[in-house]
């Protein structure tokens, strides 16, 4: 009992006070079976904490569930060895056979656990040998891929089938056995491992967990994983190419199925015979026995997604279906945020959080990953490109489908033509957006579905594939083609005058319902771009039709007139759907750099009852001495101005000024690396091009080299590479600089994740306050939603939204002990006491508020004279 109450923890380094604080309160966490959330600030050996604390919890437990099992079976045993004194031997007899039957069970239970270690030790015997002949086939491997990449080209030539049998979509494919489900085989009578699954927002961050397991002495005995979806770790070029996550699982689910269709109807109505369709060949790395090679190595040696992939690669094997198979006997398991907060998405890969443990770091961004996997955004290209294609192919396969399967098409067809009026824009000459918010009610009204029954129609989409149809139908053709279709077609001339009349009429719709509709972006060879397909623009308005089955009253739609405009999903209420993860989890941990509101991640582990008793809130320290932290709010500018950025006066030409003089003085006395965040990319370019004709760029840059954030993603690695190397890098400057300033912006790619260590963020600069605008509708009816249920709980949100922002962009220097820097919060709005308490605990040690511009260019000059006698 003591061992639980103060249990020893191996660090590959003696850990810090925090640290142990850390590991030493999430142990006990876990082990009471409650909630907790853990704000530890970044720099402060958080992953590794989390990786020592929670796998000696998990030894600790089995171990422990061992040694009880040993001492029931005992107990049970002596019991039956000794004889009872009891005149009564009909009841001796009874309870003899009922201790009997108990001792059984422990002891399969017993022999279960054992059996599974000697068979986990054989395996990594196993996998030892088998290494050396896998490096020996390398070679042999890759020609083999290169060999069946020139087979699956000719095939995907012969894949057109000639009476399009493939498309056509019929009542008998309702597919029970294509769940995510169907592929692994589970032994029902398999003993459940306790889990312990960690989350964190990106697979990169998930890599970093599998770098500090690997330090930890737990890394031999432990059964760790990854999991991703088919679109990160498929290795089939025919199938990931497709780019849309839908697209790709079904794609999938298609090549493990050779389909022998029983009929083929000709388009007059005549039997044809049977055909087998070329749709797709099977998949080459779905080989069970390749398979299950690479999920034993997944068992034996922890890699992360690259590695993974690398291996499926090497073995011919599909690391998707080789994680899913490994997910059942492993012990840790890493997965994005996504994979947890969507119930899809668990539902998808079978997790089985029941009694398990649940770790998110990372976790200050939680609520928008909640509010984000439930949003369901159809946009107006989309609906556009669903309606044009979903009527050419009625009208197309009109007379090969039976007649509910028409009603059906019908209906939905009749449902995206009334989302998209909705949206539509009223001329041709109306830029202007407007947005509109509706209850689930209003907005089935508004749009006139409110007698549609919409749920049989999503059960019809799905169970019929229509999406993956329709979107190999959008290939097929053109839409020119089918437009010159339409109009060459003749009218059956068996119809009666009646059905003339009606065909005309309804050809007459049509077609203007046709040339009405958005002119969609065709590339060569009749391909659509991947996001306005006619296929993935489905699958985005069957998820949003879902969100309007379940008429939430904690749910709103969002309807965005124009030719950008779009249908979104709001969650007002994240908690309620992240109840049926906490209620199934032996214990859930939020952890995070900066945590602050607590009671909003308090609200998302209570399901908004804020009960205190089943959360357990650690607050740890930063490493950082307070004096290697200095922290400055300016309040006025070199010239005397009131420093306040607020939307209307940013873009004066007095503040632009400020900044510019301001940049010029922090740039020629802090030494490195000077990061400067910026509210916006909008006003990241106004400030540039302000500071560019005043000259002021060409000022600093005499000092230090001027980077900007890119707004490509693919852009950013190089921009911080040349970052770096202008900060580190010998003799790469003029000669007089010393360092460079990076231009980021809040909430940007910069912001989050990154790591400007030591020279590469010597002063991190944060101009105005990035409050989210105000006059969004979404923003605003989250408030008021807020505000009715708790008044004042809207511009609390509202405030923190801002603050969050804020510390994470304070987070990104200060990374280790021996670590220091300077923070300039550059707005006269940060020195009020509400705003303060809302910093980091380390920056409010040492803040000065309400500075002017001398008082902080002294103090900062001070601060870096101090260091650099140190040094």
């Amino acid at each position: 009992m003591s061992e639980t109450i103060n249990p020893s923890f191996s660090f590959p380094f003696q850990p810090y006070e925090i640290q142990k604080k850390f590991m030493s309160e999430l142990y006990l966490t876990i082990e009471n079976r409650k909630c907790g959330i853990f704000e530890s600030p970044t720099g402060t050996g958080k992953s590794l904490s989390i990786c020592c604390g929670a796998l000696q919890w998990l030894k600790d437990s089995n171990q422990k569930i061992l040694e009880d099992l040993t001492k029931e079976i005992s107990q049970i045993k002596l019991e039956l060895s000794s004889k009872a004194d009891t005149d009564d031997w009909l009841q001796e007899e009874y309870n003899k056979i009922k201790k009997n039957q108990i001792l059984v069970n422990l002891q399969l239970k017993f022999n279960s656990i054992t059996q599974r270690e000697k068979e986990f030790d054989e395996l990594k015997k196993k996998i030892n040998k088998q290494k050396l002949s896998v490096s020996k086939n390398e070679h042999f491997f890759k020609k083999r891929e290169k060999d069946n990449e020139s087979n699956n080209d000719n095939i995907s030539e012969e894949k057109e089938n000639i009476d399009d049998q493939d498309l056509i979509i019929e009542e008998s494919e309702i597919r029970e056995d294509d769940s995510d489900n169907e592929e692994i085989n589970l032994d029902a009578n398999e003993e459940n491992i306790t889990k312990i699954y960690i989350s964190s927002r990106t697979h990169s961050q998930l890599s970093q967990f599998v770098g500090e397991i690997k330090r930890t002495i737990f890394k031999d005995s432990t059964r760790v994983i990854t999991l991703a979806s088919r679109q990160h770790y498929c290795i089939n070029s025919d199938v990931n190419k497709l780019k849309n996550a839908n697209l790709i699982n079904e794609r999938c689910l298609d090549m493990q199925k050779s389909k022998t269709k029983s009929t083929s109807i000709a388009e007059e109505g005549k039997v044809l015979k049977k055909t087998k369709t070329k749709s797709c060949s099977a998949c080459p790395y779905y080989n069970q026995n390749n398979i299950t090679k690479l999920k034993d190595q997944l068992l034996v040696e922890i890699m992360d997604m690259e590695d993974i992939i690398k291996c499926g690669k090497q073995l011919k094997a599909c690391p998707y279906y080789a994680s899913r198979m490994a997910l059942d006997e492993s012990e840790v398991v890493l997965i994005s945020h996504a994979g947890i907060v969507s119930s899809g998405a668990r539902s998808g890969i079978s997790l089985k959080l029941k009694d398990n443990v649940l770790i998110l770091d990372e976790a200050h961004g939680l609520t928008a990953a909640l509010e984000n996997a439930n949003s369901a955004p159809v946009s107006y290209k989309q609906l556009g490109s669903v309606k044009t294609f979903l009527e050419f192919y009625i009208n197309k396969y009109r007379s090969r489908f039976s007649s509910k399967s028409l009603l059906q098409l019908n209906q939905v067809s009749f449902i995206v033509g009334k989302l998209l009026g909705l949206i539509k824009p009223k001329s041709t000459n109306d830029k202007k957006q407007q947005s509109t918010i509706f209850t689930l009610e209003d907005f089935v009204i508004k749009s006139e579905i409110d007698h549609m029954n919409i749920r049989p129609l999503v059960d019809f989409c799905r169970n019929t594939r229509l999406a993956p149809k329709l979107h190999g139908f959008s290939i097929r053709y053109s839409q020119q083609g089918l437009e010159e279709e339409i109009k060459k077609e003749p009218i059956n001339k068996k119809a009666n005058f009646k059905e003339f009349l009606s065909n005309i009429s309804k050809k007459k719709d049509e077609h203007e319902q046709l040339v009405n509709a958005p002119k969609l972006d065709i590339k060569s060879n009749n391909q659509i771009s991947t996001e306005t397909s006619a296929g993935s623009g489905l699958y985005a308005v069957l998820d949003f039709l879902e969100r309007l089955c379940d008429r939430s009253d904690n749910g709103r739609v969002l309807a965005q007139v124009g030719e950008t405009g779009h249908l979104k999903y709001l969650l007002l209420n994240p908690a309620e759907h992240f109840e049926q993860v906490v209620s199934q989890c032996r214990s859930v941990i939020l952890a995070g750099g900066t945590m602050e509101p607590m009671n909003e991640f308090q609200a998302l582990l209570t399901n908004n009852l804020l009960n205190t008793e089943i959360v357990n809130i650690v607050k740890c320290e930063h490493v950082v001495a307070p004096e290697n932290v200095l922290g400055v709010c300016l309040s006025k500018g070199p010239s005397n101005i009131s420093l306040n950025f607020s939307y209307e006066n940013r873009t004066s030409k007095e503040l632009l000024n400020e900044v510019g003089r301001i940049l010029r003085n922090v740039c020629s006395i802090v030494p490195d690396g000077v990061v400067c965040f910026l509210p916006s990319y909008s006003y990241e370019q106004t400030l540039y091009d302000h500071l560019n004709c005043s000259k002021v760029i060409e000022i600093i840059s005499k000092k230090k080299k001027i980077f900007r954030e890119p707004k490509s993603a693919s852009e950013v690695d190089e921009v911080l590479q040349k970052y770096a190397l202008a900060i580190n890098g010998k003799g790469t400057g003029t000669g007089t600089q010393n360092g460079a300033l990076l231009f980021s912006v809040v909430g940007g790619k910069l912001s989050e994740g990154l790591n400007f260590s030591d020279n590469l963020g010597r002063c991190v600069i944060v101009i105005g306050m990035p409050y989210p605008n105000i006059k969004s509708p979404e923003l605003q009816e989250k408030m008021s939603y807020m505000n009715k249920k708790n008044p004042g709980a809207g511009s609390i949100y509202y405030e923190n939204l801002c603050m969050k922002a804020v510390n994470q962009c304070i987070g990104r220097a200060v990374r280790h002990a021996n670590d220091f820097a300077c923070v300039l919060l550059v707005d006269e709005r940060y020195s009020r006491p509400q705003t303060v308490s809302a910093l980091p605990s380390f920056v409010q040690k040492s803040l000065i508020s309400n500075c002017t511009f001398g008082q902080t260019m002294g103090s900062v000059a001070k601060f870096f004279a101090r260091h650099k006698e140190k040094k």
